[in-house]
């Protein structure tokens, strides 16, 4: 008897099936992932795979109503560096619409970004940007929500978008902030706040950037400037820069650039500055250690000499202006009271101290002082114990053969001193050799305004600093100009 075998074929219909579903599925995804790795391949710089991170924190200072505070510090964490000029920042403040920032070298937008190493616009894996304001109030308070996005504009891909809270925090008082930039051949002084409203030439560098702050970037050599002791740039012209202290005559140190001295007519107190204004190894923050700002003198203003009380040399206003005020020791020029509004202008700068005499009350430095400029009789005008004739008042005596010079007087005349100084007398020769105690010639090119022979007593009081001349009935104390006796 035979028996039929089925084959049941069924069974073998599943498996295939299966396979070939699985080998199609495989080939879809894989396409899928190519377009998808493609596309983001292209999407990055120069065609290359990279992946960009970023963090936000808050940036150091103080969130208050001016337009310049710092805001956020934006770190590129992860990424192949990028031409600034590809990228394109934007902020929201508190979910309000975003704004456009400028970018480094740039000025244009409410907010702008700065480069902690500007290095020729790229944007470098681990370095940090600070984005600040820029003539905007955006943030004021405690604290500001902000938002950064960071967009490829080029492919219009958008690499970073982040949120961080900035936080107001003052910073510690710093003194080298009070310093100024100063150019020793130019004598250029560039001040911080200058800077920052927008300089030609430098820039001041965010807190972020490896320096002893403050630190100043010179954009055509490529240097920066920071506060090291020694520091310098040379300018390729023959001068250099430095970062130096500028301190005024009256003893306070900087003329009051904490912004309330050297204008008013009252004694004012500077405290909590930051600096050792009083010497004794300690910064302001207590009243023992504030600076007095002098009143101003009213009488004081262009006319005004500046005057040495030893050497007796003199420049005017206008001489410091053409740049003649230079007698090897101390060089001054005039300060601009725009750039300087904290001095009692007119207010004069020694580039070798790096020093202010301007005209607050008893203001000096060393020997200088500014001094009313007479026409005779006593230096100053006449005051003090000397100067009793015509030409005391500063009316005359310039020389010239007005009415009150005495005509016969030339250098044969002897000073004479009678009373307390047991009739002594001097030639004009005993002047010039230094035998005659406490008198010396003036120079009529120096001092023009004298009727010459004129001869400077400083042994006289602070007030007087007198000068005897060949004005008629000049005097000073018990000293006068006699005709010699045959």
């Amino acid at each position: 008897m035979r028996q039929d075998k089925r084959v049941n074929y069924e069974k073998a219909v599943s498996p295939v099936i299966a396979t070939i579903l699985m080998v199609a599925i495989t080939v879809v995804l894989s396409g899928v992932l190519y377009v998808w790795a493609a596309n983001l391949a292209e999407s990055n710089t120069d065609g290359t795979f990279e992946m960009y991170t970023f963090s936000a924190t808050s940036a150091p200072g103080e969130l208050t109503s001016d337009s310049n505070d710092n805001l956020i510090i934006v770190t590129m964490d992860q990424g192949q560096e990028i031409n600034w000029a590809k990228l394109s920042v934007k902020l929201s403040i508190a979910g309000a619409a975003s704004v456009s920032c400028a970018g480094p070298g740039e000025t244009t937008g409410p907010c702008i970004v700065l480069e902690s190493e500007p290095n020729g616009g790229v944007w470098e894996t681990g370095e940090a940007v600070t984005i600040k304001e820029n003539g905007v109030d955006l943030c004021d308070g405690e604290i500001c929500e902000i938002s950064v996005k960071i967009i490829n504009q080029r492919d219009g891909v958008t690499l970073d978008d982040s949120s961080t809270i900035a936080e107001s925090t003052p910073l510690p008082p710093n003194p080298c902030y009070a310093k100024v930039l100063y150019n020793t051949q130019s004598h250029q002084v560039k001040t911080k706040s200058a800077i920052e409203g927008g300089d030609d030439t430098w820039m001041l560098l965010p807190e972020t950037s490896d320096y002893e702050h403050p630190a100043y970037y010179h954009k055509q050599l490529h240097q920066v400037l920071d506060c090291s002791d020694g520091d310098t740039v040379a300018d390729g012209n023959g001068g250099t820069w430095m970062l130096t202290e500028m301190s005024s005559g009256g003893g306070s140190h900087g003329g009051g650039d904490s912004g309330s001295g050297g204008s008013g007519d009252s004694t004012e107190t500077v405290c909590d500055d930051g600096l050792d204004n009083d010497n004794d190894g300690d910064v302001d923050g207590d009243d023992s250690d504030c600076a007095s700002t002098p009143p101003a003198d009213p009488d004081c203003d262009d006319s005004y000499l500046l005057y040495n009380t030893q050497s007796h040399a003199h420049w005017t206003n206008q001489q410091v202006q053409d740049r003649q005020a230079d007698d090897g020791t101390y060089f001054w020029i005039l300060l601009n009271p725009d750039d300087w509004p904290d001095y009692n202008h007119p207010a004069y700068y020694d580039r070798n101290s790096h020093r202010v005499l301007d005209c607050s009350q008893g203001a000096g430095v060393d020997d200088w002082i500014l001094y009313a400029s007479s026409g005779g009789g006593s230096h100053g005008g006449g005051s003090g114990d000397g100067g009793s004739g015509d030409g005391g008042s500063g009316d005359g005596g310039s020389g010239d053969g007005s009415s009150n010079a005495n005509p016969s007087c030339d250098d044969s005349y002897l000073l004479y001193g009678g009373g307390a100084n047991n009739h002594a007398s001097y030639t004009q020769q005993d002047v010039i050799d230094g035998n005659a105690p406490d008198w010396s010639l003036l120079d009529p090119n120096q001092y023009p305004d004298y009727n010459h022979p004129a001869y400077y007593y400083s042994a006289g009081h602070h007030s007087g600093h007198d000068v005897l001349d060949c004005t008629q009935d000049d005097s000073v104390g018990d000293w006068t100009l006699v005709e010699p006796q045959n």
